[in-house]
């Protein structure tokens, strides 16, 4: 039995009923009185140069209010493209008309004169010295590769692809030279990589690819601005973090924070795309600057495709040593990552290629690569599952050359707490807190009878895990009980995956009262105190902790009235179920929390409010949460078609606030992994991308997800709310990896780039036949 009322039980969502109604007001929902509506005039080129912009066509069609050009923009920070276009769709203008396809035709007529330039959409191309420059004409300009590098040397085997062939001959040709186009870069090591080689008894080097995918959240981005004759700015914005939004169009158009007040509207999925500010909230606000109406930017799916912020497609080089007897020696990585036209990307989350493992000696070394693409943005874990697709491919590689049992060798090699964690970035260098590792592993073979496991003709098993630690931001949040006992949280934190609940959860258990008495509300930026954006799976870790210290400090004045009020001392009072008794005495004595909640008016206290702020100082970084996953797998070998059998998840939640919200994530972030597997890519060619909707992008049906089977295991955080670690993005992180090596074990056959489409898996399939 649970020593909770609350927490720890499946409980409704806050929201389920303004959504199921269709009372949940989205981006699209808001209409105001004179609302004129925006379209974005964009690139036809992947790259050109930019020779004139006329935009007089446009200007005489009726209904067109306002046309806004990077010559509007008086502070020199970039938001449409003026001299050169570096990828198809981007932004050249934006257009603000009576009518949405007014504003569309009038796009159409806006003339733009290019002159078009080479383009180039390959990493391994674009790293090369006769490769098109995005940023510079120069062509000896490019950072001085690192000799840390040189001795990575690429490996082809007969049966690799022609795509990974190929990779490998890229990589070989430009080993000695420098690397060009060159976004940022991040290099770590740890111990004598060299020695670790020497002394291993096998050493397995691979090429892995895996391809930018999109969000594919259901609602396109959408941003309504209005500003009055005051001059200060109001954006409706569908977005996970409003206080950036804010921050962004302040910074990029020169107002002042005050002068900007952000409303965040319901949200039809994020992932991790929803937080970049160019896209349709700031030529939302030039176009109400200039017209003095209200106007809505709203994206097409196209648009979204074509200028969205997707996860971004990478190249890893990984090269691993271990014994005879399975121990990992010693891991070297090179990854070059597709940052597009803007620099970025996830970097320094290439250390994870040292996974959950205790590798003396670890070398890393990543690349962020200019292609004529969209930027990229994070996407659920970002760029956890890329790495671990490389790391745990490899090592279950290793495994079968080796004749030890997957389970086995990852158990051996498996951090335990006070390990030192190996390399640089998040947590780098420090030791093991206490983690659930092997009890997250142990849950997940136990749940398949792994020992005992069986499989018929072109069936295979696949294992693969990935840790992730969740962020921790600032946030603010008040919590007040009102005359009838009931509880008001006030915050401004978005609500994308049912943390609003686990919020009200935690405040009724501290507060001892009923889930159905807290009610949540969510202030815009004007009136809430600041919160960190609801990405990287912090908000329950977080803003669970900040509703505990609001819940505590309400607790706090709760006690202080009853002893005022029942003339108590306060260590002689207790709260419980709603109302504070005394503990010991004659003749006991108690008061509800409604009755408490009148007479707070008349007091010089005031009434009982209690607030949480907090930030990573208050509490520390997050324990970190692993998932662990199984999946049984059928293979067409005629077709390629690979069917899901079998496939379980495990993840260690620290403390399940709402066993329900938490395997709906697991199987989301499970789900979505799947699809990356097997199917989703975004697709270019010199022209840009050629699959921009989900006619030629393909995601998962309902026909064509597997049933996914959801194992909770509870290793507490001791700094999480009542133990609590971060749920959303770990499940997405081993399932690239879980599939390739379930298919590995079906066919016999490595994948090494995804997604594992019907057509590839048929490819190596002769390729292997022919050798």
């Amino acid at each position: 039995m649970s020593e909770y009322s609350v927490v720890s039980k499946s409980v409704p969502r806050v929201d389920a009923l303004e959504k199921v109604t269709g009372a949940a007001k989205y981006g699209a929902d808001i209409q105001l009185p004179g609302m004129l509506h925006g379209k974005i005039v964009r690139s036809k080129h992947a790259h050109a140069k930019v020779l004139s912009i006329d935009t007089s066509e446009a200007e005489k069609l009726d209904g067109v209010r306002a046309i806004v050009t990077q010559a509007d923009i008086t502070n020199g920070r970039k938001v449409f493209a003026s001299d050169k276009v570096l990828y198809l769709g981007e932004p050249i203008a934006a257009i603000a008309a009576t009518d949405p396809d007014v504003a569309e035709e009038a796009a159409d007529r806006v003339k733009i004169e290019y002159e078009p330039l080479p383009v180039v959409q390959d990493v391994l191309e674009s790293i090369k010295s006769n490769a098109p420059r995005l940023y510079s004409d120069d062509t000896t300009d490019g950072p001085t590769r690192r000799a840390i590098n040189a001795k990575l040397k690429p490996l082809s085997e007969e049966n690799d692809s022609e795509e990974i062939a190929a990779l490998n001959a890229t990589l070989e040709t430009v080993k000695d030279e420098r690397y060009y186009n060159i976004s940022g870069e991040m290099h770590i090591e740890t111990g004598d990589v060299e020695k670790g080689f020497a002394e291993s008894d096998l050493v397995v080097e691979d090429t892995y690819a895996i391809p930018r995918v999109h969000q594919t959240y259901m609602e396109p981005h959408v941003s309504v601005a209005q500003t009055d004759s005051t001059g200060k700015v109001t954006v409706w914005a569908s977005t996970q973090a409003p206080f950036a939004i804010r921050s962004g169009v302040a910074g990029t158009l020169g107002i002042p924070l005050s002068r900007i007040n952000v409303i965040a509207t319901t949200m039809g999925g994020g992932f991790g795309g929803r937080s970049n500010v160019v896209l349709s909230h700031v030529p939302a606000v030039l176009l109400s600057q200039k017209t003095g109406r209200p106007v809505r930017v709203q994206m097409t799916r196209e648009e979204e495709f074509v200028d969205g912020r997707p996860a971004p497609g990478c190249v890893i080089k990984l090269k691993t040593g271990v014994t005879n007897d399975g121990q990992i020696l010693a891991r070297q990585t090179l990854a070059f990552w597709d940052s597009g036209s803007a620099s970025g990307g996830p970097l320094t989350k290439t250390v994870g290629v040292r996974g959950v493992y205790k590798i003396p000696n670890l070398r890393v070394s990543a690349y962020g690569v200019y292609t004529n693409k969209s930027g990229t943005a994070a996407y659920r874990a970002p760029g956890m599952p890329q790495v671990a697709f490389a790391g745990e491919s490899q090592l279950d590689e290793i495994a079968r050359q080796l004749g030890i049992d997957a389970v086995e060798f990852r158990m051996k090699n498996m951090r335990e707490e006070g390990d030192l964690i190996p390399g640089g970035g998040q947590r780098g260098g420090s030791h093991e807190p206490k983690v659930g590792y092997k009890e997250t592993l142990q849950a997940v073979a136990d749940a398949v009878d792994w020992k005992n496991r069986t499989k018929g003709a072109n069936q295979g098993w696949g294992l693969a895990i990935a840790d992730w630690t969740n962020n921790v931001g600032p946030a603010g949040m008040y919590v007040s009980v009102h005359e009838d006992g009931s509880a008001r949280v006030f915050h401004g934190s978005m609500d994308i995956t049912g943390t609003d609940t686990a919020i009200a959860q935690i405040v009724a258990e501290v507060l001892t009262i009923s889930y159905e008495q807290v009610t949540i509300t969510r202030g815009d930026t004007d009136s809430a105190p600041f919160t960190a954006g609801s990405n990287g799976s912090l908000v329950t870790f977080t803003m669970g902790n900040t509703a505990k210290l609001a819940a505590e400090d309400a607790r706090k004045r709760i006690l202080e009235l009853t002893a005022e009020r029942l003339n108590a001392e306060i260590d002689n009072l207790e709260l419980k179920d709603g109302r504070v008794s005394t503990i010991v005495g004659e003749e006991p004595k108690s008061i509800g929390l409604a009755e408490l909640a009148a007479y707070s008016l008349s007091t010089a206290g005031g009434p009982i409010v209690g607030k949480g702020s907090s930030t990573r100082m208050t509490f520390g970084a997050s324990n970190p949460a692993l998932a662990a996953q199984i999946a049984k797998v059928e293979v067409d070998i005629d077709t390629g078609r690979v069917k899901v059998l079998k496939l379980v998840s495990s993840q260690d939640v620290g403390f399940a606030i709402n066993p329900m919200s938490v395997e709906g994530q697991i199987e989301g972030g499970t789900v979505q992994g799947f699809a990356w597997a097997i199917m989703e890519e975004m697709q270019y060619d010199e022209n840009g991308n050629v699959n921009p909707g989900f006619v030629d992008y393909r995601v998962p049906t309902a026909a064509d997800l597997p049933t996914v089977q959801s194992v909770i295991v509870e290793v507490p955080a001791p700094n999480g709310p009542f133990g609590a670690k971060g749920v959303g993005e770990p499940p997405i992180t081993p399932t690239l990896a879980t599939m390739a090596n379930a298919v590995a074990d079906a066919v016999g056959v490595r994948i090494k780039e995804l997604p594992m489409k019907p057509e590839r898996i048929v490819d190596a399939l002769k390729r292997q036949a022919g050798k």
